[in-house]
């Protein structure tokens, strides 16, 4: 009789972590995990690459395109050379679609 005791104590013992894990898995409990998830879709772009483009060409007016530069977090960041040869940069936010720079 307590051989059966132990081994459904033992059971037990080893399923409780397991059900528990597996609701962890299926997003119950994981505060901080959500929270994480939710900042990521916030930083996530909402425009692409080409819609960032326009916005930055319509804002040089009528300068040339030169180039793309690396651009850290959320934003898209063009090069561009004004008839007179000046060198600006345009920044797009990859969230709102806002230009700045020029």
């Amino acid at each position: 009789m307590s051989r059966i005791f132990v081994i459904a104590v033992a059971a037990l013992m080893a399923w409780a972590p397991l059900s528990e894990a597996s609701a962890q898995d299926r997003g119950r409990g994981r505060g901080p995990d959500r929270e994480q998830s939710r900042e990521r879709e916030r930083e996530r772009p909402s425009i692409s690459a080409g819609e960032a483009l326009s916005i930055a060409r319509s804002r040089a007016r009528g300068a040339r395109f030169v180039g793309t530069m690396a651009s850290g977090g959320g934003t898209y960041v063009f090069r561009f050379e004004s008839p007179e040869g000046r060198i600006f940069d345009i920044t797009v936010d990859a969230r709102t679609g806002r230009a700045g720079g020029g």
